[in-house]
């Protein structure tokens, strides 16, 4: 069965919170969550493959513009509307045009 690409990523910075849960955020619903990291996006990935939760996504982004990137959230619409929050740990260079992203879920958000 062929499933289209459709996944949407935003690679976010100036996100303060990190996989320490030191600090953290909260939101009164999912709508005032969602506008939160959407105003936090660097990038919008847009048409990318089934995500899974693996702890790593390659992006079509050089690595070096995502150095001040810590944060993600990345919904597979083709598999309903939930929306996952994960730290962004490493970014690791692939080639001149890609880079792989390393991730761990935000279990809070």
């Amino acid at each position: 069965m062929y499933i289209p690409p459709d996944t949407t990523i935003y690679v976010c910075n100036n996100v303060y919170i990190d996989n320490t849960y030191t600090n953290t955020l909260f939101f009164d619903t999912e709508s005032a969550q969602r506008s939160f990291f959407a105003s936090k996006r660097k990038y919008t990935l847009t048409d990318y493959t089934y995500q899974r939760q693996n702890n790593a996504i390659r992006v079509g982004i050089k690595s070096d513009n995502l150095w001040d990137c810590s944060y993600l959230a990345f919904q597979n619409t083709s598999f309903g509307s939930k929306w996952f929050y994960a730290f962004i740990t490493n970014v690791e260079y692939v080639n001149n045009t890609t880079a792989d992203i390393f991730f761990e879920i935000d279990v809070l958000q």
